[in-house]
């Protein structure tokens, strides 16, 4: 392993920020901590820095335990979300601090700085002061300057999310090709689910302090281990039903809004017959059928989007409940009473009703 984090404690005031966090890094795997805004997860990162001391647990990095290290001792580089670059040095005197701070010679910070900036599509830079550039130049320097002490792990706290849309996806595309090359290992803080999943090998999902799950992005959307894994990665609609068994016994999910939907067995452990459960599906797993179609949830459309081989619906099928369908493109229109259906074989989820912890 690379890193790992064990049972990492901390807590400010009353606020238990980072509840018992403990995952690993293998060597050269770029892992995202995903969550949405207060979850802990810039906590975490600062815990791995050094920027913050643990109450409970410990942090290893290539076998060594480095808890106690102080951020200097650790040798990580990281970027921030402000990018925190020094308005009163130029773009070289930027990317060099982190050298200089270690001691190393002139000749050796000129040649390690220009390699840096060569990486981040930034040459002959160096001499440009940092408040003439761009934000997406200014996120390049910092990234250079993080690159430049050639660290063995890269911490990155959501530093894209002051770039625009387009810059930003350009940007994580870049940034992972040049990790990927480095070989370094890396570990990317965000919210934003698309760049998780176009960053990362693995995800870990945090809420309220708490690791809900890791896994590869397709283990996530597939497999969520919880509903608040399966509503916060990617799209799903959600619709509370009762648990029943059908006259054949298989498990049956009854809406209040009408219709039911056949359920497989293992979807359904531990949740007893007569349960209110969560019924859980993706966009592209749900079918329009006919209103009147046995088993179909009953709804009207509410606006479609055509998008080539697939279009887009949201089915109104309840007071204040809209569920997208992405179905092959056809001639259903808006105002149109429909029937929703998951596809045959097609896996939804189920959980406790209750279970949103």
């Amino acid at each position: 392993m690379s890193l790992e984090l064990r049972g990492l404690r901390k807590r400010f005031g009353d606020v238990v920020a980072v509840h018992d966090v403990s995952v690993a890094l293998d060597a050269g795997e770029f892992v995202t901590l995903l969550g949405p805004s207060g979850c802990g997860k810039t906590t975490v990162l600062r815990l791995i820095a050094g920027f913050e001391a643990p109450d409970e647990g410990r942090v290893h990095f290539a076998g060594r335990d480095v808890t106690a290290l102080s951020p200097q001792a650790r040798g990580f580089g990281m970027v921030f979300q402000n990018y925190a670059l020094f308005p009163h040095l130029n773009v070289f005197e930027n990317v060099a601090f982190g050298l200089r701070a270690r001691g190393m010679g002139e000749s050796a910070i000129s040649e390690r700085v220009e390699r840096s900036l060569e990486r981040v599509a930034l040459p002959k830079l160096g001499s440009r002061a940092v408040q003439a550039l761009s934000g997406g130049q200014q996120q390049r320097v910092a990234l250079a300057r993080a690159l430049a002490i050639e660290p063995p792990l890269l911490l990155l706290d959501e530093p894209l999310s002051n770039l625009d849309a387009t810059l930003r996806r350009k940007t994580r595309v870049e940034l992972r090709a040049l990790v990927r090359e480095l070989g370094i290992t890396a570990l990317f803080v965000t919210h934003d689910q698309e760049e998780a999943f176009d960053l990362s090998d693995r995800i870990a999902v945090m809420r309220s302090g708490e690791l809900r799950q890791v896994g590869t992005p397709e283990a996530l959307y597939h497999e969520p281990a919880d509903r608040f894994v399966a509503e916060f990665v990617g799209r799903a609609n959600s619709l509370m039903a009762k648990l029943e068994r059908a006259s054949d016994g298989v498990p049956v999910a009854r809406f209040a809004q009408g219709g039911w939907w056949r359920l497989a067995e293992e979807q359904v452990r531990g949740v007893n017959p007569g349960s209110p459960v969560a019924v859980l599906a993706r966009p592209e797993v749900l079918r329009l059928v006919r209103a009147d179609e046995p088993g179909a949830v009953p709804g009207t459309v509410v606006d479609r989007r055509f998008q080539g081989a697939v279009t887009s619906y949201r089915v109104a099928v309840g007071e204040g409940v809209v569920l997208n369908v992405t179905d092959e493109a056809g001639v259903v229109r808006a105002g149109e009473r429909v029937g929703v259906m998951p596809r045959p074989g097609a896996r939804v989820h189920v959980f406790p009703g209750e279970d949103q912890a």
